[in-house]
Order: structure tokens, then C-alpha cells, then sequence
């Protein structure tokens, strides 16, 4: 009997394998239609369904990212008194990908209200793959403690299949036979289940997918809703159109219906973009759904011309309004700090070149009026004639105005290194922003006699000064002490300040190899950033050593899929010499993270012949169902000889 039960298992194995083969020949001749890629499948984007680990930097520069990670200026936690706060909630088309910050439209918006004198303060909450679903948390999470006065979602038309094809999803046990199976794959006709990309919501509306990823979007939109209601805030809708719906031969726009339907039946305010932007066609866009620069300005206009940015008016100009002379004079003399803070805001618009008057304005007894001040000048021409001035401001009670300060001073590079005792002195002051200000500025103007006073730095009391001092010691260096110091700054209990040790010692390079043991162990730190940060450093020219090898190849197993991919991308450095990861990186092949398994195909095929064993799991990969995965096995398959 066990000899019958032998048999039948082989016979079954030898069907299973003969049909899985028949299955790939089919599959490789005929490849299923994948999902398009601008439809986020979640899991594999971030291991769950919002992303970690978001950056916190400084106030200043004004307009790349803010301490929330946002491509966005900083904004302080309290709102200027009399100002209206209005968030636009979004994707990357919100964001402004594929153009330069400023040409974003929330940053249009900000500068056209700016320029007719209200007093408007406007966030950029938009962020690369985000859905319906992602923007809700971020509301709950990052934005309702900034306590906007009117949230204004911008809905991109990905955002309806992304909802339904990540909410709708098989048990992990079945998606890991999916990935690995094509016979799963074949059984479950996933192409069928999935919205594969916009245009299917146009041309079938009445799908049940379709119907269905509808349901699942104004369920969001309600959640959210209710969320800002419940804080007081107002809540309108921007629906954006994609590059094809301005293109001749466009379908009809049914789902720019349904969306305006629902919101009617809601009484949401809600803003079709399409009409809007019809007129400039293809020039809308820079790619299938991202503004380009005219496009964004468009979008912006339409949105103040049909009234989506509630809020006070313009308050009565400041005399002189266009006259520098006369704003100058408000400024200084106009009892009235609204009166103050407009003509600043007026005299920046005035001229790129800085006034006198502005500088004296950073020192103004009332906040809104330094802060005006701050930001007329940060778009000022400076040069070193406003050192003296910027090297005051250093001492403004004023934490926001202190960071413009060192920023301007940094931005202005070595010109500015006269300015390095003062900027010493910034980072032995309390708080946050001015020390970690400091800190960055002596870097970029090159202070390399500042060392001493940043290795004091690594011992501040709050974790942004360190982190900075950290920063700054991996670009000026300080010899023996700086290095035996960013190794002691990876026991700090906040991972910030660890990551930023990490990191500088690894751009320290081969004068770090005496904190190589410390940067290893590192490799088990429990946050994920400094595990990533400690991959990375310990592949970069001059730190890499063989005494980091089984800790990468142990990383390839990481909960983090950051993580398994830094070491794998750090095992195919050649100076490692890391052939016994050759099996462990053929593993990784079948990672349930694309990134990983990319990273583990282009490490391989750095390896060169050393990588051969791995040929037949380079061949599975090289017909995964991500195109990225494929391309970089087929490459790595040229590179071995084997394609």
C-alpha cells in the first residue's frame, strides 16, 4: 500500500509539474494584461496601506518638504491670528510631480491669493500613490492637529480601481501562489477581478468591478468628510480629468458624472477640472494624469474663480500699495500689525531686491508681521552685504525667523563663513529650530573649525539639534573625535538622531572603519530607518568589509522590505566580495516586495560568474509579473551569459 501511495504522489507531482509547465509556455506566448502602473498595489508599495517613516526636517527652505514629508513649506502648529487655513488633501498629481514645487497648483493658489492680499494660508498635503484611503490618514494623522478651516480633496480617477483592486483582495496565502504559480494564476484570472486601468471605468461604468470600486470611493470620501466636519472645518472635492479625456476622441466623461452626482446627493461642493482645462488639450499635462506647469496654473485659477477657496477677503491695502517707499513707511510706522503684515507681504511683491525695511521687520513685536517678513525675504536676492542683518536675526525670540536666518546664511555657501561664530553660537541656544539651523548652515558654508562646537552639539537636549549636528560632522568630518562621537550618537534613544549618525559616517568614508563594528550591530537596531541607513553605509567606497556580510545576508530576511532591499542592493557591491549570498539573493527573487526582488536580480548579475547557481531562479524572474522584476533578471541574465 505505501508503494501505491508513493506512486500515485509522484504520478500527481509529475501532473502538477507537467501542467504548471504548460501553463508558463501559455503564459509566456500569450502574457496576461497587467495592471496599469499607476494603480498602487499597496503591499507591495509599503507593506501595508499607508507609509512610515515620514521625514522631519527643517522650516526652512520654504518649498521642497516639511517635517510632515509633504513637498510643501513649513508650517507652524498655531495659524497667524485672522488667517484662513485651507489644505488641498491629494495624490501626485496634487503634489506637482514632474514640475517644480513652486508650479504646483496649492502653491499657485498661495501665490495668487498672495498677490490680492488675503490672508490665506495654504497647505500641499499631497503625496506620490496616494488613494482615497491614504488621504483619509493622513488627515486623521498629520493635518487635523494643524486645525485647517476648509479640507479640499483632489481626486485623481486612479483613485477608484486602487481602491477596489487593494480592498478586494485574495488571502496572503493564495497571492503568495498567485506570484509563484501559473496555474494559480490561469484558475484565478486575476485580469478579470482587477480594474487593470482608468479607461475600463469609462468604457464599462456598469461593471460590477467598476460599480463596486464607486461604492468603495465614497465610502472614503464620506469617512473623510465626516472626520473634518466633526472638526469644524468645511470639505469640497477637485476631480481631476486624465491626459486621454482632453485628447480627440475622448469618451464621454461618465465618471466625472457619477463623482458630481454623488456629491449633489451629498451637498458637497465639488469642482469638475475637465472644462477647465479642455481648452489647452495635451498641454495640460506633462505625462497620463500630472499638470505641467500651464496646466497647474489653470487648475489653480479655475479653483478661486468658481469660489473653492472660501475665507476672508483681501483686508484694505496698506497705503501705497504698489509704492516701496510707502510701504516701507507702513512698516515701520503703521500702529495696526494687520497693516504691517500686508505691507510686507506688498513690499516682497514689490521687488526681488531685499529692503532694509523687511530685514527690521524680522525684530517686529507681532508674529505675523516677522513672519511676513521671513518669507518676503526668502525670495529675495541676498547677497554677503546681508550678513550683518541676517547674523542679527540669529537672535530673534522667534524660532521660525532664527531658521530663516541660518537658512539664508547656508544658501549663501562659503561667502558666508565670516558668519560661522555667530551660527556657533545659534546652536548652543534652546529649542529645536535655531540649533539644528545652525548646525546645517556650518555645514554648507564649510566651517571646518565649527567641529568642536558640533561634537557639543551631538549632547543638546532635543533630538533635532543632534540629529543636525550629526549631519553636519558627516560633511565637515573632525577627525578621530568627530567619528568616536557619531559612534557613541548610535546608542541615542531617538532614531532620528541614529539614522543621522549612521548616515554621516558612512559619507565619512574610509576614515569610519573604526566605527565598522558599531555600524554592523547596527543592522539590529529596532527602528527600520536606522537599519536602511546602516545597509547603505556600510556599501559605501572606503567602509566596505567583509565583517558586514552575514549581518546583509541575515538583513535579506528583515520585516522591513526597505531594509531587505538596502542589503541586497549593498551584497552586490564587488568590493564586499559577498559570493555567499548568491543563494540567499536567489531566494529573494521571490520576495513579496517588487523592490526587493529588482534589488536581488541586479546584485546577481553583478556577480558575474560567481552568480551561476542562481541561473534557474533568475529564469522564474525573468517572467514575473512586474515588468521592472522581469527587465532587471533579463539583465542580469545578459551579464552571466545566460539570456
Amino acid at each position: 500500500m505505501g508503494i501505491n501511495v508513493l506512486l500515485a504522489a509522484g504520478v500527481t507531482v509529475c501532473a502538477a509539474g507537467a501542467l504548471e509547465g504548460i501553463a508558463r509556455v501559455a503564459e509566456r506566448r500569450r502574457p496576461p494584461p497587467q495592471v496599469a502602473g499607476y494603480i498602487w498595489d499597496w503591499e507591495v508599495e509599503w507593506d501595508g496601506e499607508f507609509p512610515s517613516g515620514l521625514p522631519q526636517v527643517l522650516p526652512w527652505p520654504p518649498a521642497e518638504a516639511n517635517g510632515d514629508g509633504f513637498r510643501d513649506r513649513w508650517h507652524p502648529a498655531q495659524g497667524l491670528e485672522g488667517t484662513w487655513r485651507v489644505a488641498f488633501l491629494g495624490d501626485s498629481v496634487t503634489m506637482g510631480a514632474g514640475i517644480e514645487a513652486a508650479q504646483a497648483f496649492p502653491q499657485v493658489v498661495q501665490s495668487l491669493l498672495d498677490g490680492a492680499g488675503r490672508p490665506v494660508e495654504v497647505f500641499n498635503a499631497g503625496m506620490i500613490g496616494w488613494s482615497t484611503r491614504q488621504e483619509r490618514i493622513a488627515y486623521e494623522r498629520l493635518l487635523r492637529r494643524y486645525r485647517p478651516r476648509q479640507v479640499v480633496l483632489g481626486v485623481c480617477l486612479n483613485d477608484i480601481p486602487e481602491l477596489r483592486n487593494n480592498l478586494v483582495r485574495p488571502p496572503a496565502w493564495l497571492a503568495a501562489l498567485h506570484a509563484r504559480s501559473a496555474v494559480v494564476r490561469l484558475a484565478v484570472n486575476a485580469p478579470a477581478r482587477e480594474i487593470q486601468r482608468v479607461e475600463e471605468i469609462f468604457a464599462r461604468p456598469d461593471a460590477p468591478k467598476v460599480v463596486d470600486g464607486f461604492a468603495r470611493f465614497f465610502d472614503e470620501v464620506r469617512a473623510l468628510r465626516a472626520l473634518v466636519e466633526a472638526d469644524g472645518a468645511r470639505f469640497a472635492v477637485l476631480v481631476f480629468p486624465f491626459r486621454f479625456q482632453v485628447a480627440a476622441g475622448a469618451p464621454a466623461p461618465t465618471a466625472q458624472r457619477t463623482i458630481g452626482a454623488f456629491c449633489a446627493r451629498e451637498g458637497l461642493p465639488c469642482l469638475d477640472l475637465l472644462p477647465s482645462l479642455a481648452p489647452l488639450g495635451e498641454r495640460a499635462f506633462v505625462d497620463y494624469d500630472h499638470f505641467s506647469p500651464e496646466g497647474a496654473r489653470r487648475v489653480a485659477e479655475a479653483v478661486l474663480e468658481h469660489g473653492m477657496v472660501e475665507g476672508p477677503p483681501a483686508p484694505a491695502a496698506a497705503g501705497g500699495a504698489g509704492d516701496p517707499a510707502a510701504l516701507q513707511a507702513t512698516l515701520r510706522g503703521d500702529p495696526s500689525p494687520d497693516a504691517r503684515a500686508a505691507a510686507a507681504r506688498a513690499l516682497a511683491r514689490a521687488s526681488s531686491a531685499p529692503s532694509a525695511a523687511l530685514f527690521e521687520a524680522l525684530h517686529d513685536p507681532h508674529q505675523a508681521v516677522r513672519w511676513e517678513a521671513a518669507r518676503g525675504l526668502a525670495k529675495s536676492e541676498l547677497d554677503a552685504t546681508a550678513l550683518p542683518a541676517l547674523e542679527r536675526a540669529l537672535r530673534v525670540p522667534d524660532a521660525y525667523v532664527r531658521s530663516f536666518a541660518a537658512w539664508r546664511l547656508g544658501a549663501l555657501g562659503p561667502a558666508a563663513r565670516g558668519s560661522a561664530p555667530a551660527l556657533v553660537a545659534a546652536l548652543r541656544e534652546e529649542g529645536a529650530y535655531g540649533p539644528s539651523g545652525a548646525a546645517d548652515a556650518l555645514a554648507r558654508i564649510g566651517a571646518t573649525d565649527a567641529a568642536p562646537a558640533l561634537l557639543d552639539g551631538l549632547r543638546a537636549a532635543e533630538a533635532g539639534p543632534r540629529a543636525a549636528a550629526a549631519t553636519a560632522l558627516g560633511t565637515l568630518g573632525g577627525g578621530e573625535a568627530a567619528v568616536s562621537a557619531l559612534a557613541a550618537a548610535l546608542r541615542d534613544p531617538e532614531a532620528t538622531v541614529r539614522t543621522a549618525a549612521v548616515r554621516a559616517l558612512g559619507r565619512l568614508g574610509p576614515s569610519a572603519r573604526p566605527a565598522l563594528p558599531a555600524l554592523v550591530a547596527v543592522l539590529g537596531d529596532p527602528h527600520a530607518d536606522v537599519r536602511v541607513a546602516a545597509a547603505d553605509a556600510l556599501c559605501a567606497p572606503g567602509l566596505e568589509d567583509r565583517s558586514a556580510v552575514p549581518g546583509l545576508i541575515a538583513a535579506l530576511g528583515d520585516a522591513s522590505a526597505d531594509v531587505r532591499t538596502a542589503a541586497a542592493r549593498a551584497l552586490g557591491r564587488p568590493a564586499l566580495r559577498a559570493t555567499d549570498a548568491v543563494p540567499r539573493l536567489a531566494a529573494a527573487l521571490e520576495d513579496r516586495n517588487k523592490a526587493v526582488r529588482v534589488q536581488a536580480a541586479r546584485s546577481l548579475g553583478a556577480f558575474g560568474p560567481y552568480a551561476r547557481p542562481a541561473l534557474p531562479a533568475l529564469r522564474r524572474a525573468a517572467q514575473d509579473p512586474r515588468g521592472a522584476v522581469r527587465r532587471a533578471a533579463q539583465e542580469a541574465l545578459r551579464r552571466l551569459g545566460a539570456s
